[in-house]
């Protein structure tokens, strides 16, 4: 039942596709892992500052706008491990936040210098995007059920880890789901529009803020997400961007024509 409602969604999306843009992005989905290592320059911090930047409601035009500019290369020194670790939050902020103003949040500069400290300090000066594959044997696609289960072991693993070094925003499940989704892996990030369809779905209760869920509630969000994609031969990163336009997102809204009437019945 739950299945047939995804189908749904699919279809309703399908219907209103803006193409060649819609095509395009999925395509650039279903190769995220490849396309992530070469357009980041397999930089995991470069990945992890990146989605700092734009996190906490942060305006994703003016953070993009900043990102294409170059400032965020410029200064965090094309993030370069040791020489961010090295950095002075105040420095930078007395210096540079002008420039950096999009982001919204000036603790975003301190936070970024400890990841670089904790991947320093914990894992080492090489520690690139196939590095985290290489360490949690995470799957890179869901061929069958142990591939799920086999996610949630490994991802539980990285939790518990981030959680114990204490590193900023990442020892939150929804953020590192995220991370994990943006690097390629098979997940969604379990956010308000994802966790408010999964409650019209009926996958979870619903509640009057979608913000509140749990990190139950969330992950098992996601792993029905995951397990509908395993069952229809899916990437979950495509799938996100369908609920993502269902959900009404407003950047997500260009892939479809202005005829698209998001959160609509399914029946």
């Amino acid at each position: 039942m739950v299945f047939d409602k995804f189908d749904k969604i699919r279809e309703k999306v399908d219907a209103c596709r803006n193409d060649p843009l819609f095509s395009e992005e999925v395509s650039s989905r279903n190769r995220r892992y490849e396309n992530t290592i070469t357009s980041e320059n397999n930089n995991f911090l470069r990945v992890m500052a990146k989605l700092i930047a734009y996190s906490n409601n942060a305006p994703s035009d003016k953070v993009n706008e900043m990102l294409e500019a170059g400032v965020f290369e410029r200064v965090f020194h094309n993030f370069h491990l040791l020489t961010v670790a090295n950095e002075n939050p105040e420095h930078i902020l007395n210096n540079e936040w002008h420039d950096l103003k999009a982001i919204r949040f000036k603790k975003k500069i301190k936070a970024i210098i400890i990841c670089a400290n904790l991947i320093k300090e914990h894992y080492n000066q090489d520690f690139l995007i196939e590095s985290l594959y290489r360490k949690y044997g995470i799957p890179r696609d869901l061929h069958n059920e142990s591939d799920i289960t086999n996610f949630w072991k490994q991802f539980d693993i990285i939790l518990k880890e981030f959680q114990r070094i204490d590193m900023p925003y990442y020892k939150n499940i929804t953020t590192l789901l995220h991370l994990l989704l943006h690097l390629g892996f098979p997940c969604v990030k379990p956010d308000f529009i994802v966790m408010k369809v999964s409650a019209m779905m009926g996958i979870i209760n619903g509640r009057a803020n979608h913000n509140t869920y749990n990190i139950k509630e969330r992950k098992k969000a996601v792993k029905t997400i995951q397990e509908y994609c395993l069952s229809r031969n899916i990437k979950p990163a495509v799938m996100d961007l369908y609920l993502l336009v269902y959900g009404g997102q407003k950047d997500a809204l260009k892939y479809v024509n202005p005829n698209f009437s998001p959160l609509s019945d399914l029946d």
